[in-house]
């Protein structure tokens, strides 16, 4: 019998858990830009994220982790890109640490990774008694009476005698025989954790009541829990289900049976299995994965390296193959079209883990993306031509299930014709995915880009920015059904092909309290593309209408040939910007300039430098509306040269203002100027 879950400390565990002290000693020494910041969506997310930040990394629970921590880490990521602050990468290596020295081998395969029973299908139904007997509408379905009566072993809807649904279970002892109730297990996966867990109370007796796990092919109790408050609580215990091929039952009764006038309430009385769910390690691990990621690319974040080196090494030695190579799980990845598309399934080995699916059958398609999604970030450090073929593959079935909406995409939950549409708060995942593959030249082009932008904005948003909603399903179905509304997180990527993107997330988070991890990363992306600090400063992302365009940036005067994205010359990253003078007229790259505060004031930074040519740089920031220069900036520097300039925004809220990068004069035909990292930020911010 098994009643506390106590896990080995591996090897990894102790090196992990010696890590993880070290990373909560350095985060006593560092801190975070303090609230109040100016930066309305910066306040948002801090206040939210000292509130619940740390309330999700130490569960051992997989889907936890997956739905709720994952969007955590994520958003540490993209603070960090936005603010430059270490401190954020401090909060995510103390996190990841903790997470990984939490992983397990529960299922003996020899894999560390995560599980959960809640996902699980259950394996005694009727767990709540709403259900009654065919025969005797006092018994709730399914369940078998053991010496007890109608009088003393009965469902309830009355007031005090159910937790939270309408009926619960009532047994009452007698004082000379045991009052139970029973029922087999309609099946169980062998030698696998399992998890008992109920509500229930009693009235004070000292019966007190009992809830059980039986093997009686065996004839020993598997895991126990006693119920002894008198007010609704929760209990629960672990157990090991045995070989295949014995009879396992559930039974509730009370700890005595010669206590007269004893009370035992249950309801909500589930067992199932502690499964390994391939879309939680793809959760899980995706953030882990962009961290190996920004610190390979980033020779500045060098005192990182051991921390991405453990990381890396854990995806590559742990969680990739254990779905691949597993006794216990057995390959899960399937060629739909051999060499071109595929996808993962449930786990053969096992059965059906999720309650709606069967071993070789296609997962929905979130699920395998967003493990996918990570082998693709991971071939992107370690080269592995499998991790690539995986995603192009899913990436490709997933474009082959696309249908056209007018403009749009619209696709399903899964492969199967018979499931609804993909609903907005999954899509986030497959568009994340989507955009992931694009910026990286694979499978998606702008053309789909643009259609799955139309997908938001067409069909999914209801048109309005004073109370933007969006639809249920990425097909615009039920768009009275808002619940999904504000789970933006990553669909604000496609801000990247249309600013409009923005501000359908903007505008409904303007006057919300977040609550949840979900905001965390929604707020933390609402920063991303915030206009306001100007959107693609580094001239990193593609438009989608032109390869040679930076996204969001626009041309005047100029052609693809005298200003365009530029991989020989930048600063950091891997492009910068490039403007080339034709001797005759302005040529420049422009940014509307928006969400600003009246009358502010703001600076503008930037690196530029010039070839000498006499032509040199420039950049202004003009009033369009009363065409008026707030800066005006020239320099004829010849190497890489930090640049600022402090403006005051126009007191009329309405006027429309342009940053322009260009020359100081025009009339050097050739001549050519140089920029990166062009960005505004309030003068009393701190990024």
């Amino acid at each position: 019998m098994t009643m506390i879950r106590r896990l080995p400390l591996t090897s990894l565990s102790r090196k992990l858990l010696v890590s993880v002290l070290s990373s909560l000693i350095l985060l006593m020494g560092v801190s975070l830009p303090a609230r109040a910041s100016g930066n309305l969506w910066y306040d948002k997310y801090t206040a939210l994220e000292q509130s619940i930040g740390g309330q999700y990394y130490t569960s051992p629970e997989s889907g936890t982790l997956a739905w709720s921590e994952s969007y955590i880490l994520r958003s540490y990521l993209s603070l960090y890109q936005s603010t430059k602050n270490t401190a954020w990468l401090d909060k995510f290596t103390t996190h990841s640490d903790t997470i990984l020295a939490n992983a397990n081998d529960n299922d003996g395969d020899g894999y560390l990774g995560w599980d959960t029973y809640s996902y699980s299908p259950l394996d005694v139904p009727n767990e709540g008694f709403e259900t009654a007997s065919a025969t005797d509408s006092t018994l709730p379905d399914g369940w078998i009476r053991f010496q007890s009566t109608s009088a003393t072993a009965y469902r309830s809807n009355a007031a005090g005698e159910y937790n939270n649904d309408s009926w619960g279970l009532v047994l009452k002892t007698n004082g000379t025989s045991w009052q139970k109730l029973y029922q087999p297990f309609i099946g169980y996966e062998p030698n696998t954790h399992y998890v008992l867990r109920l509500y229930g109370k009693t009235n004070g007796s000292a019966a007190k009541g009992q809830a059980y796990v039986y093997d009686r092919t065996a004839g020993t109790i598997l895991g126990s829990v006693t119920v002894d408050g008198t007010a609704w609580s929760f209990y629960s215990v672990e157990f090991t289900a045995p070989a295949a091929g014995h009879t396992l039952e559930l039974w509730l009764g009370h700890q005595s049976y010669n206590v007269t006038g004893g009370t035992a309430y249950f309801d909500n009385v589930k067992v199932s299995a502690r499964y390994p769910y391939l879309v939680h390690d793809g959760m899980t691990t995706l953030p882990m994965a962009e961290f190996v990621r920004l610190v390979a690319s980033d020779s500045s974040l060098s005192a990182y390296q051991t921390k991405a080196t453990t990381y890396r090494s854990f995806i590559e030695n742990e969680i990739v193959p254990r779905w691949e190579s597993s006794s216990y799980i057995g390959n899960s990845w399937k060629e739909v079209t051999p060499g071109v598309s595929g996808i993962y399934m449930h786990p053969p080995n096992l059965r059906d883990t999720l309650g709606f699916g069967a071993p070789n059958k296609s997962l929905p398609f979130n699920m395998s993306i967003a493990f996918t999604h990570m082998l693709k970030v991971m071939y992107d450090v370690n080269g592995n031509a499998a991790y690539l073929s995986k995603a192009k593959k899913m990436a490709q079935y997933l474009k082959d299930n696309l249908a056209a909406n007018g403009t749009a995409y619209t696709w399903n939950y899964s492969d199967s014709s018979s499931t609804p549409p993909e609903d907005t708060a999954h899509g986030h995942v497959d568009v994340a995915f989507a955009v992931e593959m694009y910026r990286s030249g694979l499978i998606f082009t702008s053309s789909d880009m643009d259609k799955f932008t139309s997908t938001l904005v067409d069909k999914m948003w209801n048109q309005s920015l004073t109370a933007p909603t969006l639809a249920r399903y990425v097909s615009g179905l039920s768009p009275s059904q808002t619940q999904y509304s504000k789970v933006m997180m990553n669909w604000l990527e496609l801000a990247q092909f249309k600013d409009v993107v923005w501000s359908i997330a903007a505008e409904q988070f303007r006057s919300y309290t977040p609550a949840n991890t979900g905001d965390l990363l929604t707020l933390a992306h609402i920063m991303k593309w915030d206009p306001k600090k100007l959107t693609n400063q580094g001239f990193e992302l593609v438009s989608s209408a032109d390869s040679t365009l930076p996204a969001r940036w626009a041309r005047v005067g100029s052609t693809s040939a005298t200003a365009f994205r530029d991989a020989a010359n930048k600063y950091s990253g891997a492009y910068g910007a490039t403007i080339v003078g034709n001797g005759t007229s302005w040529q420049y790259l422009t940014q509307s300039w928006k969400d600003w505060t009246s009358s502010a004031s703001y600076i503008l930074t930037f690196y530029g430098k010039t070839d000498g040519s006499g032509a040199g740089g420039r950049v202004i920031v003009k009033n369009e509306t009363t065409n008026t220069s707030l800066a005006n900036l020239t320099f004829s520097d010849t190497a890489w040269t930090a640049k600022s300039v402090t403006f005051t925004a126009p007191a009329n809220a309405t006027d429309v203002v342009t940053i322009y990068l260009g020359h100081t004069t025009y009339t050097v035909a050739n001549g050519k100027v140089f920029f990166d990292e062009v960005k505004i930020k309030p003068s009393a911010d701190a990024w």
